[in-house]
């Protein structure tokens, strides 16, 4: 078994001393894993990505990447929210250069540019660069989003339901590149990236993930870890046509009703997540 890279101990989350929103989490990550999250909505899935991005601090135990606390948010860290965070003043491709500059990357301007123009490539929106946030698609700014992280290069990937704005087909994109990404398909500079993947969809868990956690609600934990029995290197369509995938995505259906049937039942309880 690796040694954990990004660790979760014992972490328990509340707004304000309020309702409990996560409890006793512990999760260990292995350098260069790809974890994918599933779980119903207000589970706290996107609050442990924030922890993990160091946007929030436990109220109890910690959080750590190669043994070092996380106390706020760093460069070893890129994040993809839900909401594309982008200056809405500032063009797709500026928006990369200057977090290209945040990051110390490219010895130039021109150079940071070209950088932000090859990702946007990778993305398929080689001609969009020069537009701001407003005149493209909610998908199109996503894109951009997913560019920008992946060009500052860092070692972890915090994925908040990146491909939720996409349409199927630039989804099923998305997730190929991804997985080209991961696994090395663009060379040392993206291989080897450690991955913490929130999703609704199990099939997109099951297609990118090593391992999949369920979450439960009453409040956010962790009720299931199951590892994914398909091999790697890995494409969606040879997921999905593989024998195991149909195993694999029927139990997390079933974790998935066994936690919402369980949410209808009433707890005395701090209550469900938010």
């Amino acid at each position: 078994m690796p040694s954990p890279y990004l660790t979760v101990e014992g972490v328990t989350f509340s707004y304000d001393q309020g309702q409990v929103i996560l409890r006793d989490i512990n999760l260990a990550i292995a350098r260069g894993e790809f974890v994918a999250v599933i779980g119903p909505s207000g589970c706290g899935k996107s609050t442990l990505l924030r922890l993990m991005a160091g946007l929030a601090l436990p109220r109890i135990g910690r959080l750590t990447v190669a043994g070092q606390a996380i106390a706020g948010p760093g460069l070893d860290r890129a994040v993809v929210f839900q909401d594309y965070s982008l200056f809405p003043w500032m063009t797709c491709r500026d928006n990369i250069v200057l977090a290209l500059e945040r990051a110390k990357i490219g010895a130039t301007v021109a150079a940071r540019r070209k950088v932000a123009l090859d990702f946007l490539d990778l993305v398929g929106l080689a001609q969009d660069g020069d537009k701001l946030p407003g005149e493209l698609s909610g998908g199109m700014r996503q894109r951009t989003a997913i560019a920008r992280a992946l060009a500052i290069n860092a070692p972890i990937l915090l994925m908040d339901e990146p491909f939720g704005a996409l349409d199927e087909i630039t989804r099923a994109r998305q997730q190929d590149l991804l997985l080209e990404l991961w696994q090395g398909g663009q060379g040392e500079a993206e291989a080897g990236k450690t991955v913490f993947f929130v999703t609704h969809d199990v099939e997109e868990a099951v297609i990118l993930g090593d391992r999949v956690i369920v979450m439960g609600t009453h409040p956010g934990r962790i009720v299931r870890d199951l590892p994914v029995s398909l091999p790697r290197p890995r494409s969606r369509m040879g997921s999905l046509r593989h024998q195991n995938f149909s195993v694999l995505r029927e139990t997390l259906l079933n974790e998935l009703n066994l936690v919402v049937d369980e949410r209808l039942i009433p707890h005395c309880d701090e209550g469900a997540a938010i």
